[in-house]
């Protein structure tokens, strides 16, 4: 990606290549796995796919031993918003169905909230996901939607985690359908 933000008076950089968080001269080790890209104490992996909330965690995020993303920091949101300009993307926070008020897919306490003007408003009753819009310059802000639209997403790991690469589904035998009729 090849980024710079100003963070308070840390100015932090991905350097693309090498999946290192560079902060003024010093440099960490970067995040094990392709295309995730560290912040903090995780790592974080955009996906540029239109998915449902659900599918996007459960077949995507799960399915390598993440979880959709949560956001606990002005910094951390700066961070993940300049992977997604001028997009809209699910992050894990949604509607607790038990205790009402929401909550995140990873079970971490919700401690930082960015809301839109006038969000969340739960239109016509089937607003439960919540998904991060944001700007072509990187300004962000939070909107419930129904978990059923289709976003692209942000995986996130803890930092020495090695995420699960997912198997591949076998090929079809050449000449054969992938459906089969037996009569």
């Amino acid at each position: 990606f090849g980024f710079l933000f100003v963070s308070g008076f840390t100015v932090l950089q991905v350097v693309p290549g090498r999946r290192t968080l560079c902060t003024g001269q010093t440099c960490i080790a970067g995040c094990s796995g392709p295309d995730w890209y560290e912040f903090g104490e995780f790592c974080y992996k955009p996906f540029e796919e239109k998915k449902t909330w659900h599918s996007a965690r459960t077949s995507y995020c799960l399915a390598r031993g993440a979880d959709l993303l949560s956001i606990h920091s002005p910094e951390e949101e700066i961070f993940l918003s300049s992977f997604s300009k001028g997009k809209t993307t699910w992050i894990g926070l949604s509607v607790n169905p038990v205790e009402g008020g929401y909550h995140w897919s990873d079970g971490t306490p919700v401690s930082h909230t960015n809301w839109g003007h006038g969000e969340p408003n739960n239109h016509n009753g089937r607003e439960n996901c919540v998904e991060m819009v944001t700007t072509e310059n990187g300004t962000s802000w939070w909107n419930d939607l129904n978990c059923d639209a289709h976003q692209d997403w942000i995986c996130m790991i803890a930092k020495g985690k090695k995420p699960i690469i997912p198997p591949e589904p076998p090929s079809p035998a050449p000449g054969a359908s992938a459906i089969s009729y037996y009569q």
